[in-house]
């Protein structure tokens, strides 16, 4: 029987061979946590060690840019490497420092011969070059890329490798798009759509397995946001484990992810809240203090028990202001909290996550709101456990807004619905497996004190 690490390499090395066919352009499909960045790696390695290729790695961010380098220059010591960047722009010193890297600026400093050089896609684009610089172009995290952009890159190599996860957030585009709201592969659409949409037959695979998602957690996962693309884990549980016995209301659904509860709901009365709920961003942290205080631990990558700390533990938020909300109440001992929007949690990851659901305490339900990707990112980021904080009667607000099925002319997806439909496939079956867990408000529980 075939194991879901022997699956995972096999995917790996099936993406490989596509190299050697010399097929004109892959799109790679992968689950979250799914080792996406590792196969852009291996990917640019095989071209400039074993190929004897010039390669060129697009990345959406600087930040994406110097974590792949830190990993290609630390994991292939003997070869060297090179980054395009902003002569504005300065790298980090644990990027700089690296032996076999160098940094350039323009066209003209690239090297001569076989070479891997990575950069973001908005320098690509303003490369001043006629003709094309490289054999491979390899696109990571390509579903954040919208397809104008592509556009002004995809011409400098003559193979193109487009990896990215499909169950994210679209493109933010600060533009007015009525005019392509019925052209699928408008400038507005993500790269590999657009690309799938112009070219069908352009070879289409996926990755299998995922590297950081637990069996539980993708039990829920797989069918509320993945139903056409089926992916197992590679791990069946991480277990985690408290030092204290928990006594209070809210030790209940920390009490659940010991008993292998990897996503549990916690939901608060409800309450009409906005884009700011201080409340539930007091509830977040206080759980997230009680976490620590009962000594939590976790298994390391050489299966040794740690202890967690606050640099383990993530909260993902729909909006900025409750972003806000969560930092000003977490007070030094929980500085090194990492707290951010879903947008910008793309790609990270931490052990533990607490997460407020974007329906939380709204007397609407938009598209925003109902986007599959956006809560298909908060839910997605844990290597151990999950809290998705909400307030009560997010299940019966979606019965009140349900959507309405207004569709462009001439395009098959509807995206509101869909989100509609993951959020209440998710809380169906959270309710079914008893993963809601009521609590009453911290505000409340301090006037009784």
């Amino acid at each position: 029987m075939t194991t879901s690490a022997e699956l995972a390499e096999r995917s790996v090395e099936a993406v490989l061979a596509t190299q050697w066919t010399r097929d004109p352009a892959v799109v790679l499909n992968s689950p979250p946590g799914a080792g996406k960045t590792g196969v852009a790696e291996r990917l640019a390695v095989q071209a400039l060690g074993v190929m004897g290729e010039r390669a060129m790695v697009t990345t959406q961010t600087n930040e994406q840019a110097f974590d792949l380098l830190r990993r290609l220059c630390g994991g292939f010591s003997r070869l060297p490497f090179y980054m395009i960047a902003s002569g504005k722009l300065t790298p980090p010193a644990n990027v700089t420092s690296l032996p076999n890297l160098r940094v350039i600026h323009r066209a003209g400093d690239l090297p001569d011969g076989p070479c891997v050089v990575v950069g973001n896609g908005a320098k690509w684009s303003w490369l001043d070059a006629d003709h094309r610089l490289f054999d491979l172009q390899i696109v990571d995290e390509a579903y954040q890329l919208p397809d104008y952009r592509y556009h002004q890159i995809a011409g400098l190599a003559s193979r193109q490798v487009l990896i990215g996860d499909p169950g994210q957030i679209d493109p933010v585009i600060q533009a007015e798009l009525e005019r392509w709201r019925c052209d699928p592969a408008g400038p507005h659409v993500p790269a590999p759509r657009a690309l799938i949409e112009r070219h069908p037959e352009v070879r289409q695979m996926s990755l299998p397995v995922s590297r950081r998602l637990v069996r539980d957690t993708v039990d829920f996962i797989q069918p509320a946001f993945y139903p056409d693309m089926p992916f197992v884990a590679l791990d069946d549980a991480r277990p985690l484990t408290f030092d204290t016995p928990g006594i209070a209301p809210m030790d209940t659904p920390l009490d659940a992810v010991v008993a292998g509860q990897s996503l549990v709901m916690v939901e608060l009365p409800a309450m009409i809240a906005g884009e700011v709920d201080p409340d539930l961003a007091a509830e977040m942290v206080w759980t997230i203090g009680r976490v620590l205080t009962r000594g939590a631990r976790i298994l390391d990558h050489q299966g040794k028990a740690v202890p967690v700390t606050p640099e383990m533990i993530g909260v993902a938020c729909a909006h900025v202001a409750q972003v806000n909300a969560v930092r000003e109440r977490l007070g030094p001992a929980l500085a090194g909290v990492f707290v951010e929007t879903a947008n910008r949690f793309q790609g990270l990851e931490r052990p533990l996550m607490f997460v407020q659901h974007p329906l939380s305490g709204r007397s609407d339900a938009t598209g925003f709101h109902l986007d599959a990707g956006r809560l298909c990112v908060l839910l997605s980021r844990h290597r151990v456990a999950c809290w998705m904080f909400s307030r009560g009667g997010v299940s019966h607000q979606l019965r009140r807004y349900a959507p309405t099925g207004d569709r462009s002319l001439g395009i098959s997806a509807d995206p509101e619905f869909d989100g509609w439909l993951a959020n209440t496939r998710l809380l169906q079956q959270l309710a079914r497996d008893n993963r809601v867990y009521p609590v009453p408000s911290r505000s409340r529980l301090d006037r009784v004190g």
